[in-house]
């Protein structure tokens, strides 16, 4: 065979590399390595042969971006809003929870009283607690939207547990254009769960506050409903994996409140938040849960 100067012969269009049995070797050898190093790295895995990546070089550029956009937030200074955990111990008296009225007053109190600093330095202190507004998704029917969430770490308590809430803190940019913890509830519902919604589409529920070691011991959750003026929402919710850039919801389904009580006194839903949530402000004084006798713990 003649060869041009500077040229290498083929021998084969697919070559003694770029075929399947090699290339799946190199596969398995990159996923070992990848799960070996996430407890160093940060490793994200995109897969470009299936759902919506799969012959879509578009979506896959979207989902990089998404990812490193998300990192370089993260190195950002975040300002969120925070009180002294001693006036908010006082104000609950030993309660967990309350319903609207008062969590109303503990609302006004975050934003009279509370303050914006580095979250990094507000996660270190133990005397200061965060005000976290978290949103109950309805449908039509009243089902709730069940969320498995999805951290980081798995060390973090919430990693793969399921929660009846999407929602998150509240930032210094929050507070430009009225009721910073509204706002920030509907900035995380677009973030989770890609829902566009206006302040007046909100309802007040109540709030939640555990004083126990650990990461709920720093949150006092604000807790909002929003019901949806249809039940096709959840064909849309639930039969898609839902993305958020931080990475905070996994997976979700709407399920009647009937299953929530049986979920929790399985302790399948085992979550503070979610079982006070449904507890006290869903459920109580239902019939229905006192003629089946669950939450027969409490």
């Amino acid at each position: 065979m003649k060869r041009e100067k500077g040229l290498l012969p083929v021998e084969s269009t697919a070559g003694s590399i770029m075929n399947e049995e090699v290339l799946g070797r190199v596969l398995d050898v990159t996923r070992e390595t990848a799960n070996e190093l996430k407890e160093d790295f940060n490793v994200y895995m995109i897969d470009t042969s299936s759902g919506e990546t799969k012959n879509s070089p578009r979506k896959t550029a979207e989902r990089v971006a998404d990812i490193v956009l998300s990192l370089i937030e993260e190195q950002l200074q975040e300002d969120i809003l925070c009180l002294s955990k001693n006036k908010v111990v006082k104000w609950f008296k030993g309660r967990t929870t309350v319903q609207a009225e008062d969590a109303s007053e503990l609302s006004k109190m975050f934003r009279k009283s509370g303050n914006y600093r580095p979250r990094e330095e507000v996660e270190a202190n133990l005397q200061l607690v965060q005000a976290l507004p978290v949103v109950v998704v309805r449908n039509k029917s009243g089902e709730i939207l069940r969320l498995r969430r999805r951290e980081r770490s798995a060390e973090k308590s919430l990693h793969e547990k399921l929660v009846i809430w999407a929602g998150g803190h509240v930032r210094k940019e929050d507070a430009k254009n009225g009721d910073s913890l509204v706002h920030s509830a509907l900035r995380e519902l677009q973030e989770e769960l890609r829902l566009s919604l206006e302040a007046d589409d909100l309802k007040l529920l109540g709030a939640v506050y555990a004083d126990a070691e650990g990461s709920i011991g720093k949150h006092a959750a604000i807790v909002y409903e929003w019901r949806a003026e249809t039940d096709d929402v959840a064909v849309a919710l639930s039969a898609s994996e839902f993305f958020e850039r931080r990475g905070t919801s996994l997976s979700g389904k709407f399920v009647d409140l009937s299953t929530l009580a049986t979920d929790i006194d399985a302790n399948k839903v085992s979550e503070v938040w979610s079982v006070e949530i449904v507890r006290e402000l869903l459920a109580k004084g239902s019939h229905e849960f006192k003629d089946q006798g669950l939450f027969s713990l409490m």
